[in-house]
């Protein structure tokens, strides 16, 4: 709903998805790449039909892509201020970082679960997990409250994000957990904003 009513015209941007949870951009983005993370796998090869990158120090060249989409994956990164930044870095002037990840009601001060120090995982609070894609499970290494606009404006080089909260029951979207995050990368020319009909 926000690719369909903020970014008109969406299925003809470079799109790229980190870590997909189904095909629903591919199968309408036109020029679209996904990435995975695979331990073991060097950075920038193939993966399964996907690039192996790491969303803390990807290999992408700068300005590669005008639509960038996350799906609960920051939740589960060591350094989701590295992640931001290099997000930032990949988009292209006027482009736009989509994404997903759970915002705790009950917390005000975001919070660290854990830490990797000299390729060791230190535990801050009770392990916990959730479902992966793949059917295995993913550490959280962090729990997002009611700060996590502003550290994100932070993380981002103080751009400001759009929180969008959405219900419609018609389509099913109605539940806790259900906001969509937008940062959009600055740009200094009109022109290269985004506009309602890009790409067409």
């Amino acid at each position: 709903m926000v690719l369909d009513t903020k970014f008109l015209g969406w299925e003809s941007a470079e799109v790229h998805e980190c870590s997909p949870v189904n095909d629903f951009t591919s199968r309408y983005a036109k020029r679209y790449t996904r990435s995975v993370y695979e331990p073991g796998v060097e950075l920038g090869g193939m993966c399964n039909g996907a690039r192996c990158e790491n969303i803390e120090a990807m290999t992408f060249p700068g300005e590669s892509f005008d639509l960038f989409i996350t799906e609960d994956i920051l939740e589960h990164v060591f350094r989701p201020d590295l992640a931001i930044a290099e997000i930032m870095r990949v988009l292209r002037p006027g482009g736009a970082h989509i994404f997903t990840a759970p915002k705790q009601k009950w917390i005000t001060d975001t919070r660290q679960c854990a830490q990797l120090i000299d390729g060791e995982i230190k535990h801050l609070l009770e392990p916990q997990y959730h479902s992966a894609a793949n059917g295995g499970r993913s550490l959280v290494t962090w729990e997002y409250g009611y700060d996590f606009e502003l550290l994100l404006c932070e993380w981002a080089g103080y751009v400001p994000v759009e929180t969008h909260r959405l219900v419609d029951r018609s389509k099913g979207i109605d539940a806790e957990f259900n906001e969509v995050f937008v940062i959009r990368k600055p740009c200094n020319d009109s022109a290269h904003a985004w506009n309602p009909r890009p790409f067409a």
